[in-house]
């Protein structure tokens, strides 16, 4: 499942050491939430899921959660900042219909999508700092 990201917003945990510490939640022109990436520090990185709290087996209701470690915010920032258009990206490990409040997710990822080449100027050595 693909999910266009036009705005987004960043929140960080307070007087958190370990854990979740910082979400990115994102949006686009026609939903006011299509998902979010939550950031982990010391602390195991849970799986990936699609949350689906009302209908799981309504596309618009489904909505894209991924889990990164903490290293990855700045790196996120950036790409949202600087690049686009960008897509979150999520597939769910088993066919439909889907049962609950979630599903487990597989391949979940943050890109950019039908980028001119020589567009923006990303540093992609912020991955490997």
């Amino acid at each position: 499942m693909t999910k266009t990201v036009t705005k987004y917003y960043v929140s960080l945990q307070a007087s958190v050491a370990t854990g979740l510490q910082a979400q990115i939640v994102m949006s686009n022109d026609t939903a006011f939430f299509v998902g979010r990436i939550d950031f982990y520090n010391q602390a195991a990185i849970p799986k990936s899921y699609l949350w689906h709290p009302n209908n799981a087996n309504d596309e618009s209701q489904t909505y894209l959660v991924l889990a990164m470690p903490i290293s990855m915010l700045q790196t996120t920032i950036d790409l949202l900042r600087n690049e686009g258009p960008i897509t979150l990206e999520l597939w769910p490990l088993g066919a439909a219909p889907y049962n609950g409040a979630t599903t487990e997710g597989y391949g979940g990822t943050l890109k950019t999508a039908n980028e001119k080449v020589g567009e923006g100027d990303f540093d992609f050595h912020l991955l490997h700092p």
